[in-house]
């Protein structure tokens, strides 16, 4: 009984050990000057961004589109003109 406890938590910590593993594996696949990229460079770099929440979102379409019209969004406040007197 003790032999099968002994095994399975030595079984656990490899599992650990394997995963650890992987995550250092994809952050290094990631390069390490610049900003991330909307894709990532790899499918076990895209896993380990989405494990450790590091995942990039895409803007919508919505937004893309007022940004390249040049119009403000409406959660941001109207910019006023100042009155000289």
């Amino acid at each position: 009984m003790v032999t099968v406890f002994i095994l399975m938590v030595l079984v656990e910590i490899a599992l650990v050990l394997i995963l650890l593993g992987v995550v250092v594996v994809g952050i290094r696949q990631e390069p390490p000057w610049t900003e991330l990229s909307e894709v990532a460079p790899s499918p076990i770099a895209a896993m380990i961004r989405r494990l450790l929440g590091l995942h990039v979102r895409r803007p919508t379409p919505a937004a893309v589109s007022t940004e390249r019209q040049g119009k403000s969004s409406p959660d941001t406040p109207a910019t006023r003109t100042r009155a000289t007197t």
